[in-house]
């Protein structure tokens, strides 16, 4: 799912400008069958000018910026508009997720960002739960949306995979951590001495079974020692040239060296592997039905109608084929509901939860993603190498990305054409 970097910066840096605004009770455009206020557009605007601030960034003329701003909240409603249409709902848990995570990035707990909201003044906590709202909306239905006009063939895959950015990019990447003990310019043997003195040190104390992220805080020189030494991950030609052999050579938990350089002697750990050649990973062998709110079919009435199915199962009806006569997901109800093997992040990640969790010919809960309702049942669990499927995956990933920003201008830009937009007063 994509962030809201506008919103953040609305909520988190502008409670001043939030605190000015005076509504007005005046209709300035009509979307469809919904209205922008005009006291919406001057908060907007005010919203955006103390951005601007912030940033020290001079802002657009006056005009400019109102016309900006008015096309953004068309574009909002127009959403809005389709999302509720689409039966998309956001429940309280989702919300509350979306916004402990906010409070989370900026270094506070919900509860302590929820006081600072309600005692700025000119804004509430509850206008910003509905803000989080819209824009986890509005989130939604892009997915669905992209999800229907992005496609992917094999053969795109396979192009990308034999080119040279593919190869680039899903070449091996490594996570290592790293213990330097530094010599001088020039250094004398009894310097030597001493850093081979620590170095040994440092490998008993891992040979013992120490952490390595304790061991590198207690005795690496590197900028990284306070992190554990963990360099992130990195493909081979981002690693020090020393590295890169030992790094392909070790098995995930093993450490390599000491490694001499000019600049001291050096321990490394392999943390990590992606990518390459080799992966085995866990899957589950899962079988859903989805039941998705419509128009004529509230949210409520489809969970509703889901758990009288689940309730046919656990009573002896067959789950395939409950999923054959109901399931709303064509492609898996043609298969009494299987969805065959899946691995950990194949499903979206309410899904991928519960499928992690469950035990197994079990029946799981009633439970809703950005697609629906959902029932699911793990019938079986392997180890099983995926290697070319893993890079076909993350080769579609990558021309997803590339085709996602274009893509979603051109279905913004049909939905403004094809909406009734009246703008009755865009001034002051």
């Amino acid at each position: 799912m994509r962030a809201f970097p506008f919103l953040l910066a609305l909520i988190l840096l502008a409670p001043q400008a939030q605190a000015a605004v005076t509504p007005i009770d005046k209709v300035a455009v009509v979307v469809d069958d919904s209205l922008i206020l005009q006291s919406e557009i001057d908060k907007r605007i005010k919203d955006i000018t103390f951005q601007f601030s912030q940033r020290k960034s001079p802002l657009p003329p006056d005009d400019v910026l109102r016309k900006q701003i008015i096309e953004q909240l068309i574009l909002e409603n127009l959403q809005l508009n389709l999302a509720s249409r689409a039966g998309i709902r956001i429940d309280d848990a989702e919300l509350n997720t979306a916004i402990t995570e906010i409070a989370r990035q900026n270094g506070t707990t919900l509860a302590v960002f929820q006081q600072k909201l309600d005692a700025t003044p000119g804004s509430s906590y509850a206008e910003v739960r509905e803000q989080i709202k819209r824009e986890l909306m509005i989130n939604k239905l892009r997915q669905r949306r992209m999800q229907d006009r992005i496609r992917i063939t094999d053969q795109d895959v396979q192009n990308f995979l034999r080119s040279p950015t593919g190869q680039a990019e899903l070449a091996s990447e490594y996570r290592l951590g790293h213990i330097v003990i530094n010599l001088p310019d020039e250094a004398t043997p009894t310097a030597i001495a001493a850093a081979e003195e620590k170095i040994r040190k440092a490998q008993a104390e891992l040979a013992a079974g120490k952490d390595f992220a304790q061991v590198a805080a207690t005795w690496s020189n590197a900028e990284t020692a306070l992190q554990g030494g963990d360099l992130g991950w990195r493909k081979a030609a981002q690693l020090p040239t020393l590295f890169v052999e030992p790094a392909e050579k070790l098995k995930i938990g093993e450490v390599a060296g000491p490694l001499r350089t000019p600049g001291g002697l050096h321990l490394i750990k392999l943390l990590d592997k992606r990518g390459g050649e080799a992966m085995r990973v866990k899957q589950w062998q899962v079988e859903h039905i989805l039941i998705k709110p419509t128009e004529i079919l509230s949210s409520e009435d489809a969970k509703q109608k889901l758990a009288d199915i689940r309730a046919r199962i656990i009573k002896g009806k067959s789950f395939a084929d409950e999923a054959r006569i109901h399931s709303d997901d064509p492609g898996s109800a043609r298969q009494g509901g299987s969805l065959g093997w899946v691995a950990a992040g194949d499903m979206v990640p309410e899904f991928d939860k519960i499928m992690r969790s469950i035990p197994e010919k079990q029946v799981s809960d009633v439970f809703q993603s950005s697609f629906g309702w959902h029932i699911l049942e793990v019938t079986g669990s392997r180890e099983q190498d995926v290697s070319e499927q893993y890079r076909a995956n993350m080769a579609r990933q990558a021309l997803y990305g590339r085709k996602y920003d274009e893509e979603l201008a051109s279905w913004l830009r049909e939905l403004r054409n094809d909406a009734f937009v009246e703008i009755r007063d865009a001034s002051k």
